[in-house]
């Protein structure tokens, strides 16, 4: 059996979702690197990947798909904003609950992050070839996704490891 934890408030939990998604709407505005098929990459994962291995699969599934829907109405992409919300979304999950075996392990860490990897790239590629550009220009924009995915992974798992080394109480708010 587990630790005890203490119960973390419903409302902390909403205000926390809710500042995440809004950081990861910021990070995914304020820095865009124009891509061949007219999209940008961005730094929205570092804020989704946090979020995942901070607080949880629900948390990261839900400030991930939102801040990224978010930012895509705002930045007049809206047409992308449900295919974010749901990749982003699921990228967000998967990595929270494979972390969620073993919070403090890197490997699941990392292991989650190639899980989260494989279904944006793969989520948006499926997307962009059915819906938006076609097979060519969603082929070209493959590399450039596999880089914000990973450079997500990097700087997101680094960034949590500091501030649960800055404040260790936050492990409690895995959700």
């Amino acid at each position: 059996m587990g630790e005890k934890r203490p119960a973390v408030p419903t409302a902390l939990r909403i205000a926390s979702i809710s500042i995440l998604a809004a950081v990861t709407a910021v990070l995914t505005i304020v820095v865009r690197i124009p891509t061949p098929a007219k999209g940008y990459i961005n730094f929205g994962d570092v804020a989704i990947v946090f979020t995942a291995v901070t607080l949880g699969p629900l948390s990261g599934m839900l400030a991930g798909g939102l801040g990224t829907a978010v930012s895509d109405v705002l930045s007049g992409f809206a047409n992308f904003a449900p295919i974010s919300l749901v990749v982003h979304g699921l990228q967000g999950l998967l990595i929270g609950l494979i972390v969620r075996i073993g919070p403090e392990k890197l490997w699941l860490q990392i292991l989650g992050g190639i899980a989260g990897t494989v279904a944006m790239v793969g989520g948006y590629f499926a997307a962009e070839a059915l819906f938006i550009s076609g097979i060519g220009p969603a082929l070209a924009e493959v590399p450039l996704n596999l880089i914000q995915a990973v450079v997500g992974v990097v700087l997101g798992i680094l960034v949590s490891a500091a501030v649960v080394r800055a404040y260790p109480p936050v492990r409690q708010w895995r959700w």
